[in-house]
């Protein structure tokens, strides 16, 4: 049976929910799986936290690639503009200008997607929500170069929390009021943000727009031929069943690199073995990292499609429903969801887990950890923090259950 704790203001119940920021958690040998996910623990400057992930041996992340989908969303871009730059150019200035929508200053994936565009285009290499000064340049495929700006950029971030595609929308608005036909480009942190411009742009203009997470609703925008360009995939199924594969390891009595290998590199006991992407561990940051894919016209029916993972057919042999507490860090994140959370629901038949799920209101870690009660009635806990620097504070509230 799958649980669901409504989202609602409660009290404190005792637990303390200060940001840890960068401290090192307590804790030591847990004993019992921390499957970080879709939020990597980092450090005030990005960087991963290995003191967090280090905490004990069953600590894990399990998600995608987050630098390499940064540039490859930048090198989707490129490869448009190379193609269709001509048309692009609306005022036909040679200069193809572009505004860009940040995600969260302070999430390491919406930095990286920020900088891969960045390099790519040649307009810079940091993540600030500023437009970069830095004009860039790209050869055409008809031969002809057109300088790159970045008109503006900004975090999109209003009360209910970052990723905001309401706050896109109002951006896009006084956007297009200021630059006008100087806006050639529209390049998002994620698709939901990318929507909210598009819906700015006005009857029949369109503005070439890439977004990131290939949700059903930018699938269809990609197939009806208008703004919106392409995204990019963060292959769901490989993601959400490398964290299933995880807890799967860990309940079939897996330990050493059986963790990271069964399921992935080679079958698990019942005889799956993950196939819808490949998933490569990274052993410096104790992470799973399912590859990244482009998604344009050509391909996004048979992405839309969304059929399961052909490698996990087998139910495994164990019976036992195992308890486990699942954190989503906002009720309205468009990716999770949309996307991840419908997909982890297909293929708990295969895994027999019994989730109670805990989701957050996007803005306050305590309305996350404020259902951290309990602790001990689970087996395994699955963690997607509200602010990614609070990885010390999720260890502790368990290390003191």
């Amino acid at each position: 049976m799958k649980k669901l704790i409504p989202l609602v203001a409660v009290a404190l119940m005792g637990v303390a929910a200060t940001s840890c920021g960068d401290s090192t958690p307590t804790g030591g040998d847990f004993g019992k799986p921390l499957i970080f996910y879709n939020r990597q623990p980092t450090l005030a400057d990005n960087s991963v936290d290995k003191s967090v992930m280090n905490w004990s041996d069953l600590t894990f992340y399990g998600g995608f690639d987050a630098v390499a989908g940064g540039d490859t969303q930048g090198q989707m871009v490129v490869d448009y503009i190379k193609e269709h730059a001509a048309e692009m150019d609306r005022n036909g200035d040679g200069t193809i200008g572009y505004v860009l929508a940040i995600g969260q200053n302070s999430h390491n994936d919406s930095s990286a997607r920020t900088i891969g565009v960045r390099k790519a285009l040649g307009t810079g290499d940091t993540a600030d929500d500023t437009a970069q000064s830095k004009i860039g340049s790209i050869k055409a495929n008809d031969g002809e170069t057109y300088q790159i700006k970045e008109l503006a950029a900004q975090e999109m971030r209003d009360s209910a929390g970052p990723w905001s595609s309401s706050v896109a929308g109002t951006a896009m608005a006084g956007w297009i009021n200021q630059y006008g036909n100087q806006i050639d480009l529209v390049v998002s942190n994620n698709d939901g943000m990318a929507e909210g411009m598009i819906a700015q742009y006005g009857q029949g203009v369109v503005i070439p727009t890439f977004g990131y997470d290939a949700n059903a609703s930018t699938l269809d925008l990609i197939l009806e031929g208008g703004s919106m360009k392409g995204t990019i995939s963060q292959n769901h199924h490989a993601q959400v069943l490398t964290v299933l594969q995880l807890l799967r390891n860990y309940f079939d009595g897996e330990t050493g690199e059986g963790m990271y290998t069964k399921g992935f590199t080679t079958p698990d006991k019942a005889g799956n073995q993950i196939k819808s992407a490949k998933v490569a561990y990274n052993a410096d940051t104790k992470a799973l990292l399912a590859e990244n894919g482009i998604v344009t016209i050509d391909n996004a029916q048979s992405v839309k499609d969304d059929v399961l993972d052909s490698g996990v057919t087998k139910t495994t042999k164990d019976t036992v429903k195992h308890k486990i507490l699942w954190t989503v860090y906002s009720s309205t994140d468009n990716f999770l969801n949309q996307t991840y959370i419908p997909t982890v629901e297909r293929y708990l038949d295969k895994f027999n887990y019994d989730i109670t799920w805990v989701k957050g209101d996007g803005t306050q870690e305590t309305s996350v950890t404020n259902y951290f009660t309990n602790l001990n009635n689970y087996e395994a806990y699955v963690v997607n923090m509200v602010e990614p620097t609070n990885g010390a504070l999720y260890q502790d509230l368990l290390a003191n259950a």
